[in-house]
């Protein structure tokens, strides 16, 4: 297939990126930067456009000739409701009505797990009376930041273009991604809590967790892996939660890596009343893709990865 990549010199896209050229499609990514990563730039069936999201224009060219357009790409503007709004909602929306006037087939749009954050704003989301630790396909939207109001928007107005066109939609919401640079040059996630963790235990610091902080972590592959098996089954009009089906604990994280650097930085756990972890259930990309997911591993070599940097402070 003939692909639209937008943020694919970002940290998840450059991932999507190489998987989809390595499964044999082309793809034609969108960025501010063309040189941002060389490698990237260098390989087969990849061709790099610089140039601004915003730019209809452009957009309209290179959505000819395409059979869909993933769109990863965020504008992170949540300083206000209105703000967030055009940041990354009425640019989904422009892109997604380009896309389909150009006749491409099938628009995958990254969400986030925020479109139902208001599980992280109360000490036990309630619905109904019952406590809820879990978060399903159907589960309604509820969300309690901009961003995630922004995401979940964006979400009901491609659902919506999927029933006015003949594009298919589809929706990943995406968790905690971790997972090394793909190749030479490329970036990492912007989340600094690995980092930190590592710069801690190197000089030998206390390390501090919240006790039941801690999510379903993906491994970057795997999370890229998604949006292929997508692609090959053209699916429509169904929304993916891209976890790993383990919850894993910072506590536990903290221990290994303390572990494996052989440091006498102590491990000091707060209890901060947080409840029961939430989990997303995932039998989604199990039950059409096969694919189900564990954390650890993939997560050992990245704490390898952090373990052999050298200290920023050293």
């Amino acid at each position: 297939m003939n692909v639209l990549l937008t943020g694919g010199t970002g940290f998840i896209g450059s991932h999507i990126a190489v998987e989809l050229v390595n499964r044999g499609h082309n793809v034609t990514i969108l960025t501010r930067n063309q040189n941002k990563i060389p490698a990237l730039k260098k390989m087969r069936r990849i061709e790099i456009i610089e140039g601004e999201i915003e730019n209809q224009n452009l957009l309209t060219t290179l959505a000819r000739g395409k059979d869909a357009c993933i769109h990863v790409a965020l504008i992170l503007n949540d300083s206000s409701a209105r703000e967030m709004l055009l940041a990354d909602t009425l640019v989904t929306v422009t892109l997604a009505d380009i896309c389909a006037a150009a006749g491409v087939k099938h628009f995958i749009y990254t969400s986030s797990c925020s479109a139902n954050d208001f599980v992280y704003k109360t000490e036990t989301a309630r619905i109904g009376g019952a406590a809820l630790y879990n978060v399903y396909e159907n589960t309604k939207q509820n969300p309690a930041s901009y961003y995630g109001a922004s995401k979940a928007a964006s979400e009901n107005y491609l659902n919506a273009a999927s029933f006015h066109t003949p594009m298919k939609v589809n929706i990943v919401r995406p968790g905690f991604t971790f997972g090394n640079p793909v190749v030479e040059g490329a970036p990492i996630y912007s989340d600094r809590r690995f980092a930190d963790m590592f710069s801690n235990i190197k000089q030998g610091k206390d390390v501090r967790v919240t006790k039941n902080d801690g999510t379903q972590f993906i491994w970057a592959g795997d999370l890229a892996e998604i949006y292929s098996k997508i692609l090959d089954k053209c699916v429509n009009r169904a929304m993916y939660f891209a976890l790993a089906r383990s919850y894993v604990s910072w506590e536990e994280i903290a221990a290994r890596a303390i572990k494996m650097c052989n440091s006498p930085s102590k491990l000091i756990v707060e209890d901060k009343g947080w409840g029961e972890p939430i989990m997303f259930d995932v039998a989604a990309i199990k039950r059409d893709f096969n694919l189900e997911f564990d954390t650890w591993e993939k997560l050992p070599e990245h704490l390898e990865y952090y373990k052999n940097q050298p200290d920023p402070h050293n």
